[in-house]
C-alpha cells in the first residue's frame, strides 16, 4: 500500500504531490440532488458532506473546482444501451426538481474557482463533457482529484479515462459512495487504486499541505541564497 509520503512526493511527477494548486483540480461528479436523496445510496449524504468540505478547502488553496453533471436536456447517443432508462431518469429529474446540486456544493460560488461542465446521458466519464479537456489544457491542470456518485460509475470511469489521458488521478475514498458498500470498497481498493491514488479527504489535505509547505520553504531559501549572492 502506498504511504502518504510516497503519494505526496514533490520529486515524483506521477504523484499529486508534484503539482501545486494551479495545476490541480477538484472534480465533483454527479452530485445531483436526486442521486443524493433518492438513488438508494445509503452513504451518499456522508460523501456529499466530505465533498463539500473538500470544495471549501480547495478554494481556500486556490485549487480549481469543477462541477461535472448530466445534461438532462440532452438525448442519449444512438448506440447508448438502456437509453430509455436514462431518458426516464432525466424526466424524473425535470419533474421532481432533482437535477440541481445540493446547496452544500454551491455556497460561496460565483467566482473563477467554480465552473460547471455537463455531458450527454450515456457518457459516464466526466472527460466526455464538451469543453472540459480544453479547459484543463488551457489552465495547465495535470492532477485531478475525484469525488462523486457513484464510485462504480462516474468516479471509476473518470479515473480510468483520466489516467489514460495522462492526468495524475486521486480518488477521495470518503467523498464517494455506491449503492452497495462492498462494491465501493472493491472500486477504491482494487480498481481505482490501480489507476491512481486513493486517500481520504483528511489524508489528501494533510499530504498536500505538508508538501506545499516544504516547497515554500525551499523556494524562500533559494530566494535568500540568490539575494545573498547578488550582494557579494
Amino acid at each position: 500500500m502506498t504511504t502518504l509520503a510516497a503519494t505526496f512526493n514533490a520529486a515524483d511527477k506521477t504523484t499529486p504531490g508534484h503539482y501545486g494548486p494551479c495545476q490541480t483540480a477538484l472534480l465533483l461528479l454527479d452530485f445531483h440532488s436526486m442521486f443524493v436523496q433518492r438513488a438508494g445510496v445509503p452513504q451518499a449524504p456522508a460523501a456529499l458532506s466530505v465533498a463539500a468540505r473538500m470544495r471549501t478547502w480547495a478554494k481556500s488553496q486556490g485549487i480549481q473546482v469543477i462541477h461535472c453533471l448530466l445534461d438532462i436536456n440532452a438525448t442519449p447517443f444512438p448506440t447508448c444501451k438502456d437509453a430509455d432508462r436514462l431518458v426516464g431518469i432525466a424526466a424524473a429529474m425535470k419533474s421532481g426538481g432533482g437535477s440541481e446540486e445540493p446547496t452544500e456544493l454551491l455556497e460561496g460560488g460565483g467566482d473563477d474557482l467554480d465552473i460547471t461542465f455537463t455531458r450527454t446521458p450515456g457518457h459516464v466519464s466526466a472527460l466526455k463533457s464538451p469543453g472540459l479537456e480544453d479547459f484543463l489544457g488551457k489552465k495547465g491542470i495535470k492532477s485531478l482529484v475525484l469525488t462523486g456518485l457513484s464510485t462504480s460509475g462516474c468516479v471509476m470511469r473518470t479515473a480510468v479515462t483520466a489516467s489514460d489521458a495522462e492526468y495524475v488521478v486521486s480518488v477521495i475514498s470518503d467523498g464517494c459512495a455506491d449503492q452497495a458498500e462492498d462494491v465501493h470498497e472493491m472500486m477504491v481498493g482494487k480498481v481505482c487504486n490501480n489507476r491512481g491514488y486513493v486517500v481520504t479527504a483528511a489524508e489528501f489535505q494533510e499530504g498536500f499541505a505538508k508538501v506545499m509547505g516544504e516547497n515554500e520553504g525551499f523556494w524562500k531559501g533559494a530566494e535568500g541564497r540568490i539575494f545573498s549572492f547578488l550582494l557579494r
